[in-house]
C-alpha cells in the first residue's frame, strides 16, 4: 500500500512538472529587429535590449497589453506626480488605453502569428 502511494505521488509530480510552461519553451516567439520579441502564444511583448524609443519597459520582462499600458501611463505622468494637479488635468496628459495599444501596435505590426518569422532589418 505504501509503495503504491509513493508511486502515485511520483507520477503526479512528473505530470505537474511536464505541464509547467513557465519557461515559454513551446510558445511561438518572434524576434523583432534584434531588440524585442513578441510571444504569439501569450500575446506578450518584451525588450531584449534597451532602446530609447521605449524607455519605460524593463529589458527581459514580458508585458501584456494591459501591463504595457500601465508602464506607459506611469512613465508619462511621472514628471507631474508631485505637482498640484487635478485628476482632469492629469487625464489630459496621460495616455489612454487606446493610445498605448496603438503605440504597442507600431512595434508589433510586422508580426504575423499565423506565419511566424523573425523580423530583420
Amino acid at each position: 500500500m505504501c509503495l503504491r502511494k509513493i508511486f502515485m505521488i511520483f507520477l503526479m509530480s512528473i505530470f505537474i512538472i511536464s505541464c509547467d510552461n513557465s519557461d515559454n519553451s513551446s510558445n511561438v516567439i518572434v524576434k523583432i529587429y534584434g531588440y524585442a520579441e513578441y510571444d504569439c502564444t501569450e500575446k506578450k511583448y518584451r525588450l531584449t535590449k534597451e532602446t530609447p524609443m521605449i524607455p519605460f519597459l524593463k529589458v527581459d520582462k514580458w508585458y501584456s497589453q494591459k501591463q504595457f499600458h500601465e508602464a506607459h501611463y506611469e512613465d508619462t505622468i511621472k514628471p507631474f506626480k508631485d505637482m498640484p494637479m487635478s485628476e482632469a488635468s492629469l487625464k489630459k496628459i496621460a495616455p489612454t488605453l487606446e493610445l498605448s495599444n496603438q503605440f504597442l501596435y507600431e512595434f508589433t505590426r510586422g508580426v504575423d502569428c499565423e506565419n511566424p518569422k523573425d523580423i530583420l532589418f
